[in-house]
């Protein structure tokens, strides 16, 4: 099963067709063409949706789906000190530092440095990986879809956190993992599984 954000709305594929029981919006993918032509239709329209594509070959049906779309990686960590986690708001919303792969580059080393760039935070070391995510953007006349590689990360204990301006980000800080629910509705709904995910330690 995958699941893909665009804004607060979603994509569920699946090859339990059980899901497609009491579901009102969802439907049986067929063939490439009929998909992201029905794909491209709902990302045009203003309201939320939350469909569920079925097909009982959950392989074809990914690959199909990302046909649609121009993929691209990126990576990013959730850094761990006791109770917090470091943070960061940009454009008024609060996210997790994050960037693109670049060429040459694997996701652990993109994490690491997204997450010194961003933040200033040094001397930081992976730990484990979370589940990654995947979430549709529109940029430059093309629908891209974005599969970002979360790592949980710890540093030294005493940091000077520096915001990357240029990357508009606002502040950087450290939230208790007790006060994560607060800031959920302020942050993007592709993040919100990484998020809730530290809350519960649920890796």
């Amino acid at each position: 099963m995958y699941k893909v954000f665009f804004k607060e709305s979603s994509f569920l594929l699946t090859d339990n067709q059980s899901r497609l029981k009491n579901v009102p919006d969802s439907f049986v993918h067929t063939d490439r063409a009929t998909t992201c032509n029905h794909i491209y239709t709902r990302l045009q329209q203003d309201e939320i949706f939350h469909i569920t594509i079925y097909h009982r070959d959950i392989s074809r049906l990914f690959e199909d789906f990302k046909a649609c779309f121009k993929v691209v990686g990126a990576a990013g960590g959730v850094v761990r000190q006791n109770d917090t986690i470091l943070m960061i708001k940009r454009l008024g919303m609060y996210d997790l530092p994050k960037g693109h792969i670049e060429p040459g580059e694997n996701a652990e080393k993109c994490a690491v440095r997204e997450v010194t760039e961003e933040c200033g935070v040094q001397g930081l070391e992976t730990d484990i990986p979370l589940n990654d995510t995947w979430h549709i953007y529109y940029r430059d006349g093309q629908w891209h879809l974005k599969h970002t590689y979360w790592f949980v990360m710890h540093c030294p204990p005493i940091q000077h956190l520096t915001p990357q301006t240029e990357e508009d980000i606002e502040e950087v800080f450290w939230l208790k993992t007790a006060d994560i629910s607060r800031i959920l509705p302020k942050t993007y709904a592709s993040l919100r599984p990484v998020l809730e995910q530290m809350q519960k330690q649920d890796f």
